[in-house]
């Protein structure tokens, strides 16, 4: 079986979209039906201040790290990105951090066929955070994450972005609001 992924060139990322996207014609990207707009369930304002995880690549390219989109990308390496700098549709990426952070067990193959064929996916949930699925039938590999470390990814981001004393307090008055509502 084909192992070429390596874990290392992985990162979660933050994106975050700036004006020129979110007017742009160009933000709906459709294929077969499927809306690959990174942004589509969040409001603008969401959009631009707290942004969208997404899982990536590293690349060198032309010896400069691009980042490479792996959910939104409509076809391989469509979306690709650099730190902070708007790409050609105008999203950002704000934040990264390796996926082995989140990710800490070594990482484990399976075929995609023997999956299906064999009914492991209950186990595969039951042993492992995530798996690298290899499929014959389309010659590829994909990182399949069994945990959600969203919250955890934006909850690093915001602390990145606001530092931790002001993060601290936002979660303070949050919480705070929260607990005026349920008492009225």
């Amino acid at each position: 079986m084909k192992q070429s992924i390596d874990i290392h060139d992985y990162y979660f990322g933050v994106i975050v979209a700036t004006p020129e996207y979110l007017k742009s014609t160009q933000r709906v990207r459709l294929l077969e039906g499927i809306n690959y707009d990174p942004f589509s369930e969040l409001t603008d304002n969401e959009a631009m201040i707290f942004g969208t995880v997404t899982l990536l690549k590293k690349e060198k390219i032309n010896g400069s790290d691009f980042y490479i989109d792996q959910y939104n990308s409509r076809y391989q390496n469509e979306l690709k990105y650099q730190l902070n700098t708007p790409n050609r549709l105008g999203i950002v990426l704000a934040y990264i951090k390796p996926f082995t952070e989140y990710y800490t067990e070594s990482p484990t193959w399976y075929l995609e066929e023997d999956i299906v064929n064999n009914n492991l996916l209950s186990q595969i949930y039951e042993e492992h955070t995530y798996y690298i699925s290899h499929s014959k039938l389309q010659n590829s590999e994909a990182i399949v994450t069994l945990e959600n470390y969203e919250e955890a990814i934006k909850e690093d981001y915001l602390i990145h972005l606001l530092g931790e004393d002001m993060y601290s307090q936002m979660i303070t008055k949050y919480k705070e609001h929260i607990k005026d509502i349920d008492e009225f």
